[in-house]
């Protein structure tokens, strides 16, 4: 007994069928610590989303409420405040049962649990179109300065790789949707993979056009900002969609699941 270790020992319950499952505790600390992190993870996202939103409803001249591209960030944040706020009460349905998640019996995930997964998964596609959408209207308006070959290109390849990062973001929430209701998800991971795959690049890619064009402006300025006064708004757009772009590039990198990176897509 003096290799006896209390915090690895097995446990035994019974399934529905009778048949014995044999679990270790450190599965059940595992399941924990996940759904902790993964909740303070939502909950910073939830009360980052609000006070951006805050902030833009507050401080943003009434002139410029006229911008497209302004509505769509604005909707964007509202989706996502509603989007977490799901994903963060998920952890309070059946679908996080421990019981449910270590047998995998989900006879008793109610209709509420689906519609919920239902709803949050529809609003995770609304959300990654608005972003896509979004990235697109500001690279047009730094591409829009290029000469023509250049600005077509970049034009033509942007929306190339945020069509096709929509589509395969639509054919993944249909595929999860059907999962959902039918509590089958055989056959589904590599189109989950690919899209968190096209997703990735697609960050990936805007956010180096904007840092290019942020290195070409410290270039041509030897290295040095003008004061505020002295930069254009074209050039503010350049600098702080170059440094802001930095972000979700470096969280990208952060996952080390599938599950996850799917998730974020």
């Amino acid at each position: 007994m003096d290799d006896f270790d209390p915090f690895q020992q097995n446990f035994s319950i019974k399934k529905t069928n009778n048949e014995t499952l044999v679990l270790g505790l450190a599965q059940v600390n595992a399941l924990y610590q996940d759904f902790i992190s993964t909740s303070a993870n939502y909950g910073s996202q939830i009360g980052a989303s609000f006070m951006l939103l805050l902030t833009i409803i507050v401080m943003m001249p009434p002139f410029k409420l006229i911008k497209v591209s302004l509505w769509l960030q604005i909707t964007g944040l509202i989706l996502n405040i509603v989007r977490m706020t799901l994903l963060a009460v998920h952890f309070t349905s059946n679908w996080s049962n421990i019981y449910c998640l270590l047998a995998a019996d989900y006879s008793h995930i109610s209709l509420a649990d689906h519609y919920r997964s239902v709803a949050t998964e529809a609003i995770s596609l609304l959300l990654h179109m608005l972003v896509q959408v979004s990235l697109g209207i500001q690279a047009w308006a730094l591409v829009n300065l290029l000469p023509g070959l250049w600005k077509w290109g970049f034009t033509g390849f942007s929306c190339f790789i945020s069509a096709a990062a929509i589509t395969l973001r639509v054919w993944c929430s249909i595929v999860n949707i059907k999962a959902f209701m039918s509590m089958s998800v055989a056959g589904s991971l590599w189109i989950s993979q690919s899209s968190g795959i096209v997703g990735a690049v697609s960050i990936t890619y805007y956010c180096a056009l904007f840092n290019i064009k942020l290195l070409t402006h410290l270039v041509k300025n030897r290295g040095i900002l003008p004061s505020r006064q002295g930069m254009s708004a074209m050039e503010v757009l350049i600098i702080t969609n170059g440094l802001l772009m930095i972000i979700p590039g470096l969280c990208y990198r952060q996952f080390s699941s599938w599950a996850y990176l799917i998730e974020t897509g």
